[in-house]
């Protein structure tokens, strides 16, 4: 992956972590959680892609 692709992956997370926020005061626990993985999925490809690897790592809380 390019820089522009990074990019999108760290934007998809800050996103997704924002709509996370919002949501957390609700009903919606279960959505929340897949919105809080989506955001660390998204962080961990866009590190892995900038160290030139395709290792898999745990998800950083």
């Amino acid at each position: 992956m390019d820089g522009a692709a990074n990019d999108l992956l760290r934007y998809v997370a800050e996103i997704t972590r924002r709509l996370a926020k919002m949501l957390s005061s609700t009903r919606c626990q279960m959505f929340v959680y897949f919105l809080e993985m989506t955001a660390v999925e998204a962080d961990s490809l866009a590190a892995d892609q900038d160290r030139g690897t395709g290792a898999r790592k745990l998800p950083r809380n």
